[in-house]
């Protein structure tokens, strides 16, 4: 005997299996109790409950004169226990519905999750989710939401939701595996013939070997997460350890984070003012490195001074040159910005970052080093695509060639000043002359 039940009560007893539920029926009392040996195998896992059966009614009083309309009907069942006779697995012939047309029904049994969620103990919502994640059938996916987001806005301890976590990660970690070695088997050729490379798709919210349901990233943020924002619109310090706890989850499960739960993240930490907790984040790689995220880190440089400098590394490690180049020319950073690209980068063709933008803000930096050198670079730009230093009328840079010949070239090169055309001459700080 591996597994002794109580029933409570002597009586005359049926047993259906419905969705691998041991389901035992009290045919005196009219009441199914309900044992699942993988979820709480030494008691039920609800109150008894009765037996309901669903049916289509006929709406003779249709409009129109029409056929019927068939709407779906769910009563308690009043019917004797007597004329059922119980089938494998979960199938009932019932003789008692209409004797007088001497017509046996079949009848299919179904798992009521919502009447089983209503009866579960108080106090055992863990459990619960652990045994709807094993149900197949009915509406078990949304019910999983659903019990998940109460949990949530009843502060249940971080401990007990991280193991839930886990245990949604590590479904979703075989998934990743299961595609990962069908895609290998179909490179290699091993897949039968006929057979789907994709096996069977996660779009099935099932995995096979577990036989949990399949609860995605997007599922948790869009109807757990965001859905608990959206009632507690000042809930963010509350929710948040629980969207961290879910992050740092999935990556020790070595699933990447999804965008949409970066994002997330990120809103709520910067909503609650939290910027070291974002610095350290980052630095920890719990947060994803992407361009939009970097550009709002810059963007946040007045309220928290270090994120202009983490959304620059950010946007290094992306490789984004580009973004980068664009944001050092806002601030001013004329030099910074060269030193990324060589000399005969295409990225010198873009809007925003043609020759003229680096001189003009050169010249609006008012240092005669810094616009020297930024000239200077441009000119071996045009010699090593042009096999010629001088630009062309295209280029709109005649406003700096006549600067650059008014003050270099007539001039000694540490002269202090810098003669911008017409405008007041500024005076400029100068590299001091060595002597030797």
């Amino acid at each position: 005997q591996k597994y002794v039940y109580d029933l409570y009560t002597a009586s005359k007893y049926e047993v259906s299996v419905i969705d691998n539920v041991l389901v035992v029926h009290n045919m005196i009392a009219k009441l199914a109790v309900l044992f699942d040996i993988r979820t709480e195998p030494h008691a039920a896992i609800a109150a008894p409950l009765p037996i309901a059966y669903d049916h289509y009614e006929e709406d003779k009083k249709a409009d129109g004169g029409g056929s019927p309309r068939r709407t779906r009907a769910h009563h308690v069942q009043e019917h004797k226990y007597d004329h059922w006779a119980f089938l494998p697995d979960r199938y009932v012939l019932d003789s008692s519905m209409s004797r007088s047309e001497k017509k046996n029904y079949l009848w299919s049994m179904h798992l009521d999750l919502n009447a089983i969620m209503h009866s579960w103990p108080s106090g055992k919502q863990a459990l619960l989710v652990n045994f709807l994640l094993k149900r197949h059938e009915g509406p078990s996916h949304q019910l999983v939401l659903g019990v998940l987001r109460s949990m949530i806005q009843e502060a249940t301890g971080l401990q007990t939701m991280s193991r839930l976590f886990n245990l949604m990660h590590s479904v979703c970690y075989e998934v990743q595996l299961h595609k990962a070695n069908m895609a290998r088997k179909a490179l290699d050729g091993e897949l039968p013939e006929g057979k789907s490379p994709k096996g069977r798709s996660p779009d099935s919210k099932r995995i096979a070997s577990q036989g949990y349901l399949v609860i995605s990233q997007h599922d948790i943020c869009a109807e757990v997460f965001r859905k608990v924002l959206g009632d507690d619109k000042k809930g963010a310090g509350r929710v948040l350890p629980y969207v961290i706890e879910y992050a740092r989850g999935a990556s020790r499960h070595f699933l990447k984070v999804t965008p949409e739960l970066n994002q997330l993240m990120i809103d709520l930490l910067l909503q609650d003012n939290r910027f070291v907790e974002l610095h350290q984040y980052l630095q920890y790689h719990v947060l994803q490195d992407s361009k939009e995220f970097a550009l709002e880190l810059i963007s946040l440089q007045k309220r928290y001074e270090p994120a202009y400098q983490l959304g620059l590394d950010m946007l290094y490690r992306l490789s984004a040159f580009t973004e980068m180049m664009k944001v050092l020319l806002e601030h001013d950073q004329v030099l910074e910005a060269l030193q990324l690209v060589p000399h005969s980068s295409a990225v010198f063709q873009e809007k925003g970052l043609e020759p003229a933008d680096f001189l003009n803000v050169a010249v609006k930096i008012k240092r005669s080093s810094i616009f020297f050198t930024c000239y200077r670079f441009f000119q071996a730009r045009n010699q090593a695509l042009r096999n010629s230093p001088v630009f062309l009328p295209d280029d709109r840079c005649e406003r700096f060639v006549r600067i650059y010949e008014k003050n270099f070239r007539t001039r000694p090169e540490t002269k202090p000043t810098l003669d911008l055309d017409d405008a007041p001459t500024p005076t400029l700080e100068a590299p001091t002359p060595s002597t030797s």
